[in-house]
């Protein structure tokens, strides 16, 4: 008796989380009409290049980070963003630009003297 109801349990259980996997897949997969834009962001001698990016709202942002000379984080703190980039890594990060407006990006980790200076914009247009 007791393996049965644990067996039930267990069942709704991946049901229930069944349609939350499906939402968080559908999630990262561009609708077929959404814009996308790729973009290669590089951190050095303390500056991001490019250290401006314009899009329109709704596209999709696929970009690809390389850290060259040492540990950073990219900090986009306006969509919720924080990925950091051990010193030369390489990572890829997608977020779709859904809010209109200018987004100050940084380097969201201590890196030294010139992380003060490490910041860009992110400019999301009608």
């Amino acid at each position: 008796m007791r393996r049965a109801g644990f067996l039930a349990l267990l069942a709704t259980a991946l049901l229930l989380c069944a349609p939350a996997r499906a939402q968080d897949e559908e999630a990262l997969t561009a609708a077929p009409d959404e814009p996308v834009k790729q973009i290669r962001m590089y951190a050095e001698n303390w500056k991001w290049t490019p250290k401006t990016i314009r899009v329109t709202k709704g596209t999709r942002l696929s970009i690809d980070f390389e850290s060259r000379d040492a540990s950073h984080s990219f900090d986009l703190k306006s969509y919720k963003i924080k990925v950091p980039l051990p010193e030369g890594s390489k990572k890829h990060f997608e977020f779709v630009a859904d809010k209109v407006g200018e987004f100050r990006f940084k380097c969201g980790r201590p890196c030294g003297n010139g992380c003060a200076k490490m910041t860009g914009t992110l400019i999301v247009e009608e």
